[in-house]
């Protein structure tokens, strides 16, 4: 039941870019056009993770470190294509244009706007006390109706047995390399680490019944012995974690409510800060 924060990914318009144009862009290039016309720069990328994070309130060290690396890829490609979009823009002197020129300050003025409403929501915090509280009062939230794994595979979609066995033997005499040999083996196209989300057991027995039946007598870390087919595929799996059905410790699901409490709240502490500003100057 581990929550797993999103880092949303706000769409970098040639508006956007204005507000970071006016300093000169530093650090390393993580991306150059072949005409060299187009460059990202790493001060580029790391200023819009971190408009993103205060905007959410959160933190580096709050996101997964995988999907941090896919958001810094998807900026990098973001902020290209609105750098080369501008490009083209400019070659039909469009910059010139009324409808440019005088989008300028209103686009600066959205961008202060959105930093404004940020640091107010970011003042928000929700204590342990509230967060126990809420699970105390909600038991059937953080029930779970069946045990639960957490696995780590291997996919030989080719059903080449010879590479499904060298890899299980390279995995059970180094499980702790397990991430590397799902770099090396797997053939499931941008397969990561190989990790899958919790998994309640008599769902995994509907779909991968022999992987089910694989991993009940497992322990924590263990690399299954065998190698498993399903269908035409081999798998090599190993077992990452296990949690019994019934009622989920509170240290288990703490930071989870906290971190949904603490969303709710931000919303409504951002709709009532928009209404005291509208009172404020009488927009109505």
């Amino acid at each position: 039941m581990k929550n797993k924060i999103k880092l949303g990914i706000i769409t970098i318009m040639c508006a956007l870019a204005l507000a970071c144009g006016e300093a000169k862009p530093s650090g390393k290039v993580l991306f150059e056009s072949p005409d060299k016309k187009v460059k990202v720069y790493e001060s580029e990328v790391n200023n819009e993770i971190q408009k993103n994070l205060f905007a959410q309130g959160l933190k580096e060290s709050d996101i997964p470190k995988d999907q941090l690396e896919a958001t810094k890829k998807s900026i990098v490609q973001s902020i290209a294509l609105t750098k080369a979009m501008a490009l083209e823009a400019k070659a039909k002197k469009l910059d010139s244009d009324k409808k440019y020129t005088e989008s300028i300050e209103m686009a600066k003025d959205n961008i202060l706007a959105t930093l404004n409403v940020a640091d107010q929501v970011n003042k928000v915090n929700v204590t342990d006390d509230e967060a126990k509280k809420y699970y105390d009062a909600n038991p059937s939230a953080f029930t779970r109706p069946d045990d639960v794994v957490k696995l780590q595979l291997i996919v030989i979609t080719s059903g080449n047995q010879a590479k499904a066995d060298t890899a299980l033997k390279e995995a059970t005499a180094n499980p702790n390399n397990f991430t590397e040999f799902v770099k090396k083996y797997s053939e499931i196209p941008n397969a990561g680490t190989g990790e899958t989300n919790d998994l309640p057991l008599a769902e995994l027995a509907k779909t991968h019944a022999a992987i089910s039946e694989a991993v009940k007598g497992a322990q924590k870390g263990q690399v299954i012995n065998s190698i498993i087919k399903i269908g035409n595929e081999w798998y090599v799996v190993k077992l990452l974690d296990k949690e019994p059905k019934g009622l989920v410790a509170y240290d288990k699901v703490k930071d989870m409510i906290k971190n949904q409490m603490k969303v709710q709240k931000r919303q409504e502490a951002n709709q009532k800060y928009v209404q005291e500003i509208a009172d404020k100057y009488n927009i109505k």
